[in-house]
């Protein structure tokens, strides 16, 4: 994959935490008591009981991370 950005090759791997891995547009306040509504976020990760993981492609050259959540990791 070629990096939107500059154009160079970018690596293909992935991003794992240690807990899901999600896009939202609004992010908790307090990160201990999560919130129940989920409805504006977009899971990023599969594996979500054991390894949340999610693909993804780094650019070197300008030290960005671009998810493709299209793509489950398996």
């Amino acid at each position: 994959m070629r990096c939107p950005y500059c154009n160079e090759e970018m690596i293909c791997g992935s991003v794992q935490s240690q807990r899901e891995i999600f896009f939202t547009t609004k992010p908790d306040k307090n990160w201990l008591i999560p919130s129940i509504n989920k409805k504006d976020e977009i899971i990023l990760s599969s594996h979500n009981w054991s390894k949340p993981t999610c693909m993804a492609y780094h650019c070197p050259a300008c030290r960005k991370v671009i998810i493709d959540y299209s793509v489950k990791s398996e």
